[in-house]
């Protein structure tokens, strides 16, 4: 059973071991940005080796996945560094960002400095910030310490509500992620009503259920949207080199 609210939990009782589990430090010029300058498609890939709504869906070698992603085209690779649930560790953060020119978003549970300090360590760029997960005071304490330590805090919501909590921080991102993470459902009416809410000075961000060139062409005419997040979908792709190139051409 997935909750985010037994997650949230579990994350704050593993805060004592973080500092032990990975002490590496990247030295980066962070944050590296930005990830969209034009009116063109621009991908967010992502390599995720399973998920709650799908299980596992593949396992690969993080270094060559995100070679692969670079080589295509892709703006930015987001790495799972959560095992339970997505299989993912800090360690293949850390490969990544050791890889890879390009920004380096760390797709945790975030809920404690912490974490935030071993996605340094390990070489993130971004840091995802869950609103569903989070109260006000934890989402700004968090998203202070984020900016402080250099990185891009990338907020993520899925309702409208969720958003009009979260624009007095003035964030530069905001992601609305399609899935419904207390369900598990994609609901693209939901999302694409919370996405036509971002202002126009925020640069908005699309995440989950888009799986092909269709998907992203609708979401662009209804709400603007040129950033893209893409995980299943290349992860389970034959070819995600022209899978990327092909969501990249998408007018």
């Amino acid at each position: 059973m997935f909750s985010l609210n037994l997650v949230k939990q579990q994350k704050l009782k593993e805060r004592p071991l973080l500092k032990q589990t990975f002490n590496n430090i990247q030295e980066r010029k962070r944050p590296i940005y930005p990830l969209c300058c034009n009116s063109a498609i621009t991908i967010i890939a992502e390599i995720k080796k399973a998920s709650p709504s799908s299980g596992t869906i593949r396992q690969v070698d993080v270094v060559r996945q995100a070679t692969l992603y670079q080589q295509a085209g892709a703006k930015a690779v987001s790495v799972l560094a959560d095992n339970e649930y997505f299989g993912g560790s800090y360690d293949d953060v850390y490969r990544v960002a050791k890889t890879v020119k390009l920004p380096v978003l760390c797709k945790e549970f975030i809920c404690s400095t912490e974490q935030i300090d071993v996605a340094y360590n390990a070489g993130a760029d971004i840091i995802l910030l869950i609103k569903a997960m989070l109260t006000v005071d934890e989402l700004q304490k968090l998203y202070t310490y984020t900016i402080d330590k250099g990185l891009l805090p990338l907020i993520e919501v899925h309702t409208t509500p969720e958003l009009k909590s979260v624009l007095s921080l003035q964030p530069e991102y905001i992601m609305v992620n399609i899935r419904n993470l207390n369900t598990l459902e994609l609901e693209y009416d939901t999302a694409i009503d919370t996405l036509q809410k971002i202002p126009d000075h925020v640069q908005k961000i699309c995440a989950s259920g888009v799986d092909n060139p269709g998907t992203i062409q609708y979401i662009k005419e209804q709400t603007g949207t040129t950033i893209y997040l893409v995980g299943t979908a290349l992860m389970k792709a034959a070819d995600p080199h022209k899978l990327i190139q092909e969501l990249c051409n998408v007018c």
